[in-house]
């Protein structure tokens, strides 16, 4: 299993400047492999594979100044990505999706990576501790930049990334780190994920929507008025960009702390062992042009990838379930309401069982139950008992 550590790097700018000539070098780099690709198969049908333009690098290197003044490491990684994006292009046409995506050319890069190599069979550790509140990151051919390393990296060191922000450089360390084995579950939580709460859970508990954009939408949009207002490419117009984008990544970087912390919360400040959710696909939620900015602020994708990545990492469990029906159907007695159900009714009454709860904790006790009887093996609408006494609920997970 691989992690990664994000550390705060502050380069001076003599350092800066070498770190923004390698990010135009290997722009060009990477279009010139592409375009390499592209027209050896559009003109002789001849397939260049990652290893062709590894040996087509050293012989550049060998006979162009101008190739072999830059980090060797950092132009194999460039080439690892774009054979990347033409293994990606054949994966979608084998598949069934509509649009191919075919690789296209940068017109910039942000970032630049780099693999550790061994030394006497142990990779060297690219951050040398000075004991004092910034480390030194060793960097191919530049030396050493000042790093704020405010924790340690766990694991085997396999490669570096130093990508440029709009408030700052920052680095990335992916240490390879050994698979946790799953715990045996003994308590298990069902989420529901909405706009007007973040989530409830099937016991009843609701987290806030902080709705990060909403809060900072005025702003964003008098920045971009005075974006427009000025000058194209005047030194104004640059200035401006610069704190558009700053305030851009304010709002992205609340979104991400929130969502890293609700997820770790659910399963180590809960305790709960399992967490299941419903299987939603927010690029088809977004569509509809009366939610879309409201689905898109509470990013239910992200959170997702957050909670199947901190079970993994920490031997929990996380499941996905069918979405179908979950607020419409009585968690007493699985009878379904006819007709549908509009947002803005909040509380869930059933007319047969005579069932009130609140919406959002009736669709999450639903989801759990789901989730119960596919791992047993039954119908979700038959009644289970086990699933609905809280004294057989730990022998249902067991």
């Amino acid at each position: 299993m691989k992690r990664s550590f994000k550390y705060r790097v502050y380069p001076m700018r003599v350092q800066e400047r070498w770190l923004y000539a390698e990010l135009k070098h290997q722009k060009r780099l990477y279009n010139y492999m592409l375009q390499m690709r592209n027209q050896m198969w559009e003109y002789g049908s001849v397939s260049v594979s990652m290893y062709d333009q590894i040996n087509h690098l050293k012989k550049l290197r060998e006979n162009n100044s101008h190739y072999s003044k830059h980090p060797q490491d950092m132009q194999v990684s460039t080439i690892k990505r774009v054979n990347a994006a033409k293994a990606h292009f054949f994966r979608r046409c084998k598949g069934k999706e509509k649009k191919k995506g075919h690789p296209r050319y940068k017109s910039s890069v942000r970032s630049v990576t780099w693999c550790l190599r061994k030394i006497k069979g142990v990779r060297q550790n690219p951050i040398c501790e000075t004991g004092k509140r910034h480390n030194m990151l060793k960097v191919p051919k530049l030396g050493e930049v000042k790093i704020r390393q405010h924790r340690r990296f766990i694991g085997d060191p396999r490669e570096v990334t130093l990508k440029k922000t709009a408030r700052g450089w920052y680095c990335f360390i992916v240490c390879e780190v050994p698979d946790t084995l799953k715990c045996v579950p003994k308590s298990a939580c069902g989420v529901d994920v909405g706009t007007h709460d973040f989530l409830t859970t099937s016991e009843g508990e609701k987290v806030e929507n902080p709705r990060f954009y909403r809060q900072a939408e005025r702003k964003l949009v008098r920045l971009q008025r005075d974006l427009s207002r000025k000058e194209y490419r005047s030194k104004r117009w640059y200035k401006t960009k610069d704190g558009l984008a700053k305030q851009a990544d304010i709002v992205a970087c609340q979104r991400l702390d929130f969502i890293a912390k609700t997820a770790y919360n659910l399963f180590h400040h809960k305790g709960f062992d399992v967490v299941v959710v419903e299987k939603l696909k927010p690029s088809n939620m977004v569509k509809n042009r009366y939610l879309a900015k409201s689905i898109s602020d509470v990013a239910w994708g992200m959170f997702f990838e957050w909670l199947e990545w901190v079970a993994k990492r920490d031997g929990k469990h996380f499941h996905k379930v069918d979405p179908a029906h979950t607020s419409k159907t009585c968690s007493n007695c699985c009878q379904r309401v006819n007709g549908k159900m509009s947002l803005s009714v909040r509380t869930f009454e059933c007319k047969h069982c005579g069932l009130i709860l609140d919406r959002d904790h009736n669709a999450a006790v639903n989801i759990l139950h789901r989730a119960a009887c596919a791992l047993r093996g039954e119908v979700w609408d038959t009644i289970l008992y086990e699933t609905r006494n809280p004294l057989l609920k730990q022998a249902c997970w067991g």
